[in-house]
């Protein structure tokens, strides 16, 4: 058993004073944080977390999640990225062509070449909650505020799982 605190702050730092900040504490320790809005910071802080902590389970997923992708860690781009880039200096600068490739070279489901997976947490709290039920996993929300979320991690049952 875990206990998963949120934490909402405010950064004081110089490129980003000002921006929202959600930390994930898991028993007491920082584990995670993202910072900025206008996006689920609760579920990035932990898709973060769940990808390192979990990484041998998630790969053994025979069942696609929304948010969950699976990377080759020798990724080359393609030719048509490459020559996306070529035509289009600003293309090249700004790397959205690569980023679009990275994701189009991506897996819904491990295999033998994408081993890294990839929590995008942004997508939803309740996304990065059914990976963890998947894994025989369950959160329960204890307390709250307006700055604190606190949750507890537990393993189901056996007899509950079905």
């Amino acid at each position: 058993m875990k206990a998963l605190k949120f934490k909402y702050t405010t950064s004081k730092g110089r490129d980003s004073y000002g921006y929202n900040i959600c930390s994930l504490w898991v028993d007491g320790e920082k584990q995670a944080s993202t910072c900025g809005g206008g996006y689920d910071m609760k579920g990035t802080a932990l898709g973060n977390w769940i990808a390192r902590k979990f990484e041998k389970e998630l790969l053994k997923f025979n069942k696609s999640f929304y948010g969950l992708t699976f990377h080759d860690p020798n990724y080359q781009p393609s030719k048509e990225c490459l020559k996306e880039e070529e035509k289009d200096e600003l293309t090249k600068l700004l790397g959205s062509a690569r980023l679009r490739d990275f994701h189009k070279q991506s897996s819904s489901l491990p295999t033998e070449k994408h081993t890294i997976p990839q929590l995008d947490g942004a997508c939803g709290f309740e996304s990065m909650t059914s990976i963890l039920n998947n894994m025989n996993y369950y959160l329960k929300y204890i307390d709250g505020d307006n700055n604190t979320s606190t949750y507890i991690l537990d393993k189901k049952e056996q007899s509950k799982v079905a």
